[in-house]
């Protein structure tokens, strides 16, 4: 495969989205996603690399040489520079989710991962969560680059145990200096982060597909060939039957429904509902009501 077609393929969404299976699907597809994984298939090097704030605020030149260290490791076999090492060590300080143990093991595997001789030279891409957070950095250094956006319903989100985006950037997209955590704020947390992520999407064009994870639970069939034509392969029966089988729908979809309608506010749900997914409770009248709290 020649260099100029060895663009990757990246995977995210709001923690608990689903990500996970799409990044089964391009495992079973043949997409190198990296050695160092968790049980969720994160990209730990990404997670060493990018999920800090200083992503966000470093110079483009210091961004673009991340994604070089990042591109390094995925393919395997091109030694880091003596800066690079550097750049990677200054990543292991101590941050939310992270102590400092646990990220300097991360970056010892990606120096190894560089140092080895067996380099990668098929379609190659990652999964990581906060891959959408950092989204515009990435197209802006990496052009080619295509984006799977994996959303699932806001209202069964804001009652998800994973609630780690939202501690950690929440104070950054909702310009609070802290957040409590509460459905209400978790489901605005979800609004803002779609909406950020559907402008840079927008920018994108055909470089950006956003994944109902409802719709693809709900019948695999019909939206698994969106997929595959993104990735640039055939929907193929066999292909398409082989991801369906991937398929395990949470019994949490539809959660929402069994808490109450009146602690979101209207506008949020309005937007979750322009999105697609079902907003209706039992008994639904239509109106919605602010919360009192936070």
């Amino acid at each position: 495969m020649q260099e100029a077609d060895r663009t990757p393929v990246a995977a995210g969404g709001v923690g608990g989205s689903g990500t996970r299976l799409i990044a089964g699907m391009l495992a079973a597809l043949g997409f190198h996603i990296g050695s160092d994984l968790n049980f969720s298939l994160d990209n730990l090097w990404f997670t060493l690399l990018f999920k800090r704030p200083e992503a966000l605020d470093c110079p483009a030149e210091e961004f673009r040489a991340l994604l070089t260290v990042f591109r390094k490791a995925m393919y395997g076999a091109d030694p880091l520079s003596e800066a690079e090492i550097r750049l990677v060590r200054e990543c292991t300080a101590a941050r939310f989710q992270q102590d400092a143990e646990w990220l300097s093991e991360r970056a010892d595997s990606l120096i190894r991962k560089c140092s080895g001789v067996v380099r990668n030279d098929g379609p190659w891409g990652w999964k990581e969560p906060n891959t959408h957070v950092v989204l515009k950095r990435l197209r802006e250094a990496e052009p080619g680059l295509r984006y799977i956006h994996v959303a699932r319903n806001g209202l069964d989100m804001a009652y998800s145990l994973n609630q780690h985006q939202v501690q950690n950037w929440g104070p950054r997209f909702l310009g609070a200096d802290t957040i409590a955590v509460t459905p209400r704020l978790s489901l605005r947390y979800w609004v803002a982060a779609h909406r950020r992520v559907l402008e840079t999407g927008r920018e994108m064009g055909g470089r950006f597909l956003l994944v109902n994870y409802d719709l693809l639970c709900a019948d695999p069939p019909r939206e698994l060939p969106r997929l595959l034509e993104f990735l640039g392969m055939e929907p193929t029966p066999e292909r398409v039957a082989a991801l369906a089988a991937l398929v395990r729908p949470p019994e949490s979809i539809g959660r929402f429904k069994a808490g109450p309608r009146d602690c979101f506010d209207a506008d949020d749900v309005a937007f979750v509902e322009s999105m697609g997914f079902d907003v209706a409770w039992p008994g639904d009248t239509g109106r919605v009501v602010g919360c009192n709290h936070v």
